[in-house]
Parts: C-alpha cells; sequence; structure tokens
C-alpha cells in the first residue's frame, strides 16, 4: 500500500466492519459529519444492496468515497475486489492503529465497531494508506506461491518415502515407487502451472514486471526467488532496505556476547522466513559457481581459510543487497559497476 496523494478530502468516508457472515457500514458525509448506518450480507448480494443504500444518502460509492476496514484476511477479500472495481479508495488500517488513536472507549458491537473505524478514517484521511492495485495482484500471487509450497511439499514427502525405503527393502521401495509415479509426474505438471500463472500475474503488472527483471538481470537470481521477494516485500514496499531483508531472510549475522564472560559465535536470527531462506541459498550456491564475482569471492574467502557455510552466507548477504540495490535504483546490474 502507498500513502493517499489526494490533497482535498472525500465527500464520502465509509467504514466496514467486516465479519464473516455480514458487514456493518458506517457512512459519514464530509460536508456536515451526517453520520449514516446500516447492515448488509458479506456475499456479492449483500455489496449491491450497499451500493444502493449508498446511492440512496447521495453517495455515488466512486473515487470520491474512501472505504476504511480492519484487516481480516480473507472476510474483506471480496468485498475489497468489488469496490476497488468502481474506483472506491479503499484502507486496509490495522485494529490496533484505530483503537490505539481512540484511546479507552467504552462499548463493543459490530456497529460501534463500523462507527470508530469511519470516525478512525475521516479524522485520518490525509494519511490514507490507499490499497493500489499492485496489492490485488500481490494478494492472487500470495495464494498461489502458498500453494505452490503445499505442492512442493507433497512432492517431497512422495519421493523422500520411496527413496528411503529403497536402503531397507530395495523390492518394496521400487514397488512403491512404481506406484507414487503417476502421482508425483502429476504433482510435477500442477507445480510447473502454478509458475506459470505467478509469472502470467506478474507480467499484467508493470511495476511489479519492471521490479522482476530488474532482479533477474543479477546472475544467479532465479524466477522462484525473485517472484519470492516481490511477494514477501509486497513489491518492495516493505523490507526495502538490504539490512532489514536480509534479517528478515535469516542471513544477516548477529553477534552473541554480554559483558566479558558470555561470548557466543556470530550467528543468524532463528525467527527468519525459513523459506525464502532455502530459496536463497539454492541461489547463493548457484552464484558461488556461475556468478563471476561471487565465484571470485567464494574461492578467494575459502582459500583464506573462512568456513564455507560462512562463506554461503556472506554471498546470500551480498546477493540480496544487491537486489535491493537494482530495485531502488531501477537500472539492471552491471558487474563492472559492482565490487565484490
Amino acid at each position: 500500500m502507498e500513502k493517499s496523494e489526494k490533497t482535498q478530502p472525500y465527500s464520502w468516508i465509509l467504514g466496514i466492519d467486516v465479519s464473516k457472515q455480514s458487514i456493518d457500514a458506517c457512512l459519514i458525509r464530509s460536508s456536515d459529519g451526517q453520520i449514516f448506518e446500516n447492515k448488509f450480507n458479506n456475499n456479492l448480494s449483500g455489496f449491491r444492496h450497499l451500493k444502493r443504500w449508498c446511492k440512496l444518502q447521495q453517495c455515488e460509492c466512486d473515487a470520491q468515497t474512501l472505504c476504511c476496514m480492519e484487516h481480516t484476511g480473507l472476510y474483506t477479500r471480496l468485498l475489497v475486489h468489488y469496490l476497488v472495481s468502481r474506483e472506491v479508495a479503499i484502507w486496509l488500517e490495522s485494529s490496533l492503529q484505530i483503537k490505539r488513536s481512540q484511546g479507552l472507549v467504552r462499548g463493543k458491537s459490530d456497529r460501534i465497531d463500523a462507527q470508530r473505524i469511519a470516525r478512525y478514517a475521516h479524522v485520518y484521511q490525509n494519511n490514507a494508506n490507499v490499497l493500489q492495485i499492485s496489492s490485488l495482484t500481490l494478494e492472487k500471487l500470495k495464494d498461489l506461491q502458498a500453494n505452490r509450497k503445499r505442492l512442493l511439499t507433497a512432492l517431497q514427502m512422495l519421493r523422500t518415502s520411496a527413496e528411503e525405503l529403497k536402503q531397507f527393502d530395495p523390492s518394496t521401495g521400487k514397488l512403491i515407487d512404481q506406484t507414487n509415479r503417476e502421482a508425483v509426474r502429476g504433482l510435477e505438471k500442477s507445480l510447473e502451472k502454478v509458475d506459470e500463472q505467478i509469472l502470467g500475474f506478474i507480467s499484467e503488472d508493470e511495476s511489479l514486471k519492471q521490479k522482476y527483471d530488474l532482479m533477474l538481470s543479477i546472475k544467479g537470481v532465479g524466477k522462484v526467488l525473485a517472484a519470492m521477494l516481490l511477494i514477501y516485500t509486497h513489491g518492495f514496499n516493505r523490507l526495502a532496505d538490504g539490512r532489514k531483508l536480509a534479517c528478515y531472510s535469516g542471513v544477516a549475522p548477529f553477534v552473541y556476547e554480554s559483558g566479558t564472560s558470555i561470548r557466543g559465535k556470530t550467528g543468524v536470527s532463528k525467527f527468519a522466513n525459513g523459506e525464502l531462506k532455502k530459496v536463497l541459498h539454492m541461489a547463493a550456491i548457484s552464484s558461488a559457481h556461475h556468478n563471476p564475482e561471487l565465484k571470485e569471492y567464494y574461492a578467494r574467502k575459502v582459500k583464506e581459510g573462512k568456513n564455507k557455510m560462512s562463506v554461503i552466507n556472506a554471498v546470500r548477504n551480498k546477493l540480496l543487497h544487491r537486489i535491493v540495490a537494482v530495485v531502488n535504483r531501477g537500472t539492471p546490474y552491471e558487474l563492472e559497476l559492482k565490487n565484490s
């Protein structure tokens, strides 16, 4: 999400409290602060009723309307898509931020919550983080990435079970391998299909495609890593700093010491994104063999007596910093302009 560049106040503020089955709406007319309230079903029919109700209050539900709601995951998704298609400005705010802005409040109901959200949006509309089209694409990419992870897990389980059994019972292991062969082929095809869909959604968004291509200009960065970084950094609107991204990916080294008595080994965070770290590790190994600069760096450090895994971790760190650099700079990576 990006901060709204709108300088004029919105004509209408729509605060919505979303639950699984229903949505409570509180509409504020900016000109005089008058409030209108109603409740609708959380489905397409309910959204149409919401739009008709807004029109009765002279609100067209268009670009002059700011709709604010709390992050509730899947429950808000259909409503967000419906309103975005009608050019309504969408602001997804954290419930904690809204609560903190209002101090101590009494009473709790869906209707009261909708009022609080509307009043919050009315007061702070100039600071609204309005949802961009790229955010909707990233939402789809996140779902596809989650599905890709499930397919990979299933594929690895089928392959591993047969391979392990072959070591102790070759005949049974071979039988299971043959039995699973069709399922493995099916999962591999599904995985290819998901990768195609991910690339398709990225290609449809100009901003995401540009960042994706910039990352691929770095030798060793593949399609899977580039797509994952777009998803987990929210199109580099978050974690757009090399150090922060390295921490999130579990490759930034931290010193472990206290006073003069405790001096442990320098290590990395155990609270990192393990999936991203795994893919980044494979990219680092590839870079250490095929990227001219990083290949020379890896060989030099190993020759100096450095631990190989520590050097690989340094390569991972370098890759991330180069990725952030090309994305922020907006130009492809060039070997002669970089130092190892």
